[in-house]
């Protein structure tokens, strides 16, 4: 079981450790709660165990936002005051008074994993094979099994989820810490060592290998033969109501038309007997349904409707426009301008100006993307349930309020994050500043349609830039399939699909370019043969461009002739699967593809040692955004955050405890920056950071966060003293104080020196 334990106290946190790795908890440490907010977001925890006086995000405020965020994992709070109210208000599941005994926080912590289990006991059992996790003891058949605790957390996974399907990846982030990865066989090797010891019981056979998808516990029980189930019965439930969504979505369209009419007519005075009857009954069918479609809103929308017609009450019924209006903008069915284009870059823009909207939506469309538009926030975080932006445009009005703060928060902190576009009535730097730090990426003044495609265009090409910095797992995986048959893609689509690909399907080649720039797909399918032109020459010009030399190809294939197989290898391709598609074997092909590339890529662009980008990726980047504000003749700040003195504190203290300094600066860099700066670290304590948009004084306030907190670092050396490092920091301005990124970096290292 895996725990994620928040505490910044360092003696009580080591002991809090080794008191849980002692009872076989997997536990992840870290020391403030930005920190927490970030691992309990890319990491699957059974607990979550926190102070409530922690640094940078207090362990009120990360419980309140987990739960908005709809993290279910039982919290446990720790703080040192006697009032439990406000932590169990939050969200918190149970709380330990400090100083407590460690007996009872180990009871506390077996309470909150049993929460939610079917059985009625602590002890967990499957036929005869049973796990005591009072005392960590496992029997089968009253025979003890002695196993290794990583042996014994990976049986204690698979019991407490007996018809779940693990695969390597889950298992890893289930019982390895972020501190402690494991080798790529690693998986493996407990897999096969715990399948020998429960042999050696008498138990065989008791572990599955699930082709294509992982492990799962196969008990050897006698009991009346039942179909296996791999996805949980809720799941499968989700997915039929999501396929009886979008079998039903022309019916509720027309329903939703009816009371268009009935709204139009209301506005122009002639609304008849017979079209009020038929919206009302409409109104009432969308009550009796939305629900059930997870769309609670909309039931409620479709009420106030039903009852506004139904009092025939002229004044009341001048509401009823503006209601259906919300409830189109909701359920995101029109086909108008702004409808959701499910294969296309999905744009969403929060403004009550209809106008703004269709303009953008005419730019959007001559680039094969297209806008959704939503009047407020509250009308946003419904429809967001159920959508995922590419980018989000948000029309502040006069200033920013703290509602506007929080939603653009939220989106920053989801995975992958979607970037927000704030357009603000007056230029005010304490705007521009909050905006930033709650991790918007872009601020315009009173800017017109242009101005707001143009910025929206360039983050999403930038978007690209940081596909490595998030979590693979979490990723929504774009795929394109060049086929000419239209029952395979369909197959296809609904194969892949629930796995979290996005799959996009092409059957004539001819526009394959076109699709291929504006989709950017993490990996491409091509059929061998298709007419007028086939997948090996589609292949061969992929490959002729740099920009997609390192794109992964796959192929699909009716021929198993060696000649084929070799022009297919010949032209670029990285994989291939005969016809006819076995699911899990295309499904396991795509994944490690993905896997392998993904891994290549973070190699070749990142610093192994901070985390944030190398010197050629963020020159790279760089360079980028220096072109970008020539072209738009707007400033770009570069700043330089250095090590003072890391030499002599390599010296002094070993290179092991900078290596630790050097760490904890990256971490924290990449927090506070995530607003669509470029970071870089260059080397000898150097790290780069490029602020579009930003002139020296707006940087300056930028960069006074980031310099509070690393000057408040406190290191421990290997004889246990503790010390600080002094940071210095320079700031140089394109075009004032160079024009080129060396230039600048020039400029930079020489007002240094003058210091």
């Amino acid at each position: 079981m895996r725990i994620l334990l928040l505490e910044d106290d360092e003696v009580l946190s080591d002991m809090l450790v080794k008191s849980l790795t002692h009872q076989h908890y997997i536990v992840d440490r870290v020391n403030d709660g930005e920190s927490g907010w970030e691992y309990a977001q890319s990491g699957n925890y059974e607990l979550i165990l926190m102070d409530v006086g922690l640094p940078l995000l207090d362990g009120i405020t990360l419980c309140q936002r987990l739960r908005a965020f709809g993290c279910s994992t039982p919290i446990l709070l720790m703080t040192a005051k006697n009032d439990p109210i406000c932590g169990l208000d939050a969200g918190a599941d149970d709380y330990l008074t400090k100083p407590f005994n460690l007996g009872e926080l180990q009871a506390r912590v077996r309470a909150l994993l049993r929460r939610g289990e079917v059985i009625p006991t602590t002890i967990v059992s499957v036929g005869e094979l049973s796990l005591n996790p009072a005392n960590a003891q496992v029997k089968y058949a009253d025979k003890e099994l002695k196993l290794t605790p990583k042996e014994y957390n990976l049986l204690e996974l698979l019991l407490r989820n007996h018809s779940r399907v693990y695969s390597r990846t889950q298992i890893v982030d289930h019982l390895w810490n972020f501190d402690d990865p494991p080798l790529e066989e690693s998986v493996k090797a407990h897999i096969k060592g715990l399948r020998q010891k429960l042999k050696k019981v008498g138990a065989v056979d008791w572990i599955d290998n699930v082709y294509g998808l992982g492990y799962r516990l196969n008990p050897q029980v006698s009991k009346p033969s039942q179909p296996q189930v791999i996805d949980s019965v809720e799941q499968q439930y989700r997915d039929n109501v999501e396929k009886m969504w979008l079998q039903y979505q022309d019916v509720m369209l027309q329903r939703i038309t009816v009371l268009q009419t009935a709204a139009n007519a209301i506005k122009t005075g002639e609304l008849t007997e017979k079209l009020q009857k038929s919206a009302e009954r409409e109104a009432h069918k969308l009550a009796g349904v939305l629900g059930m479609f997870g769309r609670e809103t909309g039931t409620q929308l479709a009420r106030e409707i039903e009852e506004l017609l139904l009092k025939q009450d002229i004044e009341s019924q001048k509401k009823l426009p503006s209601l259906v209006q919300e409830l189109d903008e909701l359920l995101a069915l029109s086909v108008g301008n702004f409808s959701y284009t499910k294969d296309t870059a999905r744009l969403l823009l929060i403004d009550s100006n209809l106008q703004l909207g269709k303009e953008l939506q005419q730019l959007a469309s001559s680039q094969g993307m297209g806008w959704y538009q939503v009047k407020n926030i509250q009308l946003t975080q419904e429809w967001l349930q159920n959508h995922s932006p590419d980018l989000v445009v948000l029309n502040v009005d006069k200033t920013v309020k703290s509602q506007d703060l929080a939603f653009i928060s939220n989106l920053a902190a989801r995975t992958p994050a979607i970037p927000v576009i704030v357009i603000a009535e007056s230029d005010d730097l304490d705007c521009r500043v909050k905006v930033a730090r709650a991790g918007g990426c872009g601020f315009l003044v009173k800017a017109s349609t242009t101005q707001i495609w143009d910025l929206a265009s360039q983050q999403l090409q930038h978007d690209k830039r940081s596909v490595s910095k998030i979590t693979y797992r979490n990723l929504t995986t774009k795929v394109l399939v060049v086929d000419d048959d239209a029952i395979f893609l369909s197959a296809l689509r609904s194969l892949l699909e629930p796995w979290g690909i996005k799959l996009t399907e092409l059957e004539n080649p001819k526009c394959f370019w076109q699709v291929l720039e504006t989709i950017k797909p993490d990996l491409l399918i091509l059929d061998v043969e298709m007419p007028e032109i086939g997948g090996i020459e589609l292949c061969q010009a992929v490959r002729t461009d740099r920009k997609w030399q390192s794109l992964p190809i796959l192929f699909l294939t009716s021929h198993r002739d060696g000649e084929t197989i070799a022009k297919v290898f010949a032209a670029g391709a990285d994989d291939y699967v005969t016809k006819p598609v076995v699911g899990a074997e295309l499904l396991t092909r795509i994944t490690n593809r993905l896997e392998r590339n993904r891994l290549l890529t973070t190699i070749s662009t990142t610093d192994s040692l901070t985390g944030v980008s190398n010197y050629q990726e963020s020159k790279s980047n760089l360079d980028e955004l220096l072109n970008q504000s020539q072209e738009n003749n707007s400033p770009l700040c570069l700043a330089i955050l250095i090590v003072t003195k890391l030499n002599k504190l390599n010296f002094k203290y070993g290179h092991n405890i900078g290596n630790q300094v050097l760490q904890r600066w990256g971490r924290l860099i990449q927090k506070v920056f995530r607003a669509g700066e470029v970071l870089g670290y260059w080397g000898n304590g150097e790290f780069i950071v490029g602020m579009p948009g930003f002139n020296k004084v707006q940087a300056s306030e930028r960069v006074s966060e980031i310099l509070a907190i690393l000057r408040q670092q406190i290191f421990t050396s290997s004889d246990g003293s503790r010390f600080q490092v002094a940071c210095n920091c320079q700031l140089a301005e394109y075009p004032t104080d160079g024009k080129t990124v060396h230039s600048l970096y020039q400029a930079l290292t020489l007002n240094n020196h003058d210091e």
